[in-house]
C-alpha cells in the first residue's frame, strides 16, 4: 500500500451493536478522525495518510455500509453511520480524550452529525469538499453506470467517473487511482447521492458545534462554479472559519495534491482563528 510500509498503522475490527467497523489506526500523537467520502472507504486518505501519520494518531475506518465494514441498522441513513462510528470512538479512545475531524465529501455530512454530538470534545472539524449544503450540483454531472458491464469496460467508466467527478488533472488518473475507485464503487452497498444533496450538514451544525475549517480542490467539479456561496453558508455558521482552495485538484483532492492537503488540514488543526498559511502553487518533487 502506497507509503504505509513503514508507518506504524494497523487494521482492526471493532464490534459495536450495529455490526463490525474496521478503521486502519496508527499508534502515536492527538487523535484525528478521517471520515471517507460516498461510495469510497478509508483508502480515499491512502495517500495522505504518511504525512499525517507523522503527527495525528490516525482513525480511518470504512463507514458502514463501505469497504470491508458491514451494513448498518436500518434506517441506514447519515445519522446512524454517525452514530455507529461514535460507538466505535468510544471503544477506541478514552471518552475524556479530544480529536480534530476531517470529513470528505459525503463524510464531511456525517462527520457533521458526529462533530454535532460531541462538540464539546472535537477540537477542529474540518469539511473537505463537503456535501449536505443544499447545493445538489453532484446530481447533474454525466456519470455513467458501470454495473452491468464487463471488467474491462467498467475501467473505462470508472475513468470517465473520475474525470468528471472525482479528479481535476486527466494526468493524475492514473492505474492505482483507477483501481482504488473501482474497489470503493463495487463495495459500496448504500447510496448516499441522495443525502448528499440536501441540507443534512448545515442542519446539524446550526445549533451545537465546534470550530469549522474547509478545503476544497480548486479544479472541484461539483463546487468550482458556486465555490464562493459554500464558503459564506460555512462563514455564517463559523465566522472565523478558515478555508484553503487547493490549486490542479479537483475534488478528490487528498489523493490528487496529498502534501499541499496534508499542510492545509495541519495548518487549521493548529490554528486557533482564521488565518493559515497560503497553499503553495507548485508540488514538491515527490507529490503524487
Amino acid at each position: 500500500m502506497t507509503g504505509l510500509r513503514d508507518m506504524a498503522i494497523e487494521r482492526l475490527e471493532i464490534a459495536t451493536r450495529g455490526g463490525r467497523v474496521l478503521p486502519w489506526m496508527s499508534r502515536s500523537g492527538p487523535p484525528l478522525l478521517l471520515i471517507h467520502g460516498g461510495a469510497g472507504s478509508w483508502t480515499h486518505w491512502l495517500r495522505v495518510i504518511p504525512a499525517l501519520g507523522d503527527e495525528f494518531r490516525l482513525l480511518a475506518p470504512d463507514l458502514p455500509g463501505f469497504g470491508g465494514s458491514d451494513l448498518p441498522p436500518k434506517p441506514a441513513d447519515p445519522r446512524t453511520l454517525a452514530a455507529q462510528v461514535r460507538e466505535g470512538l468510544d471503544l477506541l479512545l478514552p471518552r475524556e480524550s479530544r480529536l480534530a475531524i476531517a470529513g470528505f465529501s459525503f463524510g464531511g455530512l456525517v462527520s457533521g452529525l458526529l462533530a454535532s454530538e460531541m462538540a464539546e470534545r472535537v477540537t477542529r472539524l474540518v469539511l473537505v469538499g463537503p456535501s449536505g449544503l443544499g447545493m445538489p450540483s453532484s446530481l447533474r454531472l454525466p456519470l455513467r453506470s458501470w454495473r452491468s458491464l464487463s471488467a474491462c469496460a467498467r475501467s473505462t467508466v470508472h475513468r470517465h467517473n473520475l474525470a468528471t467527478l472525482m479528479i481535476g488533472r486527466e494526468e493524475a488518473i492514473d492505474e492505482e487511482t483507477i483501481a482504488l475507485q473501482a474497489e470503493n464503487a463495487e463495495r459500496a452497498r448504500i447510496n448516499s447521492r441522495p443525502f448528499s444533496a440536501g441540507r443534512h450538514l448545515l442542519d446539524s451544525l446550526e445549533c451545537e458545534r465546534p470550530p469549522l475549517g474547509a478545503i476544497w480542490g480548486g479544479e472541484d467539479a461539483i463546487a468550482r462554479h458556486d465555490l464562493q456561496a459554500r464558503i459564506a453558508v460555512l462563514r455564517r455558521l463559523d465566522p472565523a472559519l478558515p478555508v484553503a482552495v487547493i490549486p490542479g485538484a479537483g475534488h478528490w483532492v487528498a489523493h490528487e495534491r496529498p502534501a499541499a492537503f496534508a499542510a492545509a488540514l495541519k495548518a487549521m488543526i493548529h490554528s486557533p482563528g482564521g488565518a493559515i498559511p497560503p497553499v503553495s502553487q507548485k508540488e514538491p518533487n515527490n507529490e503524487a
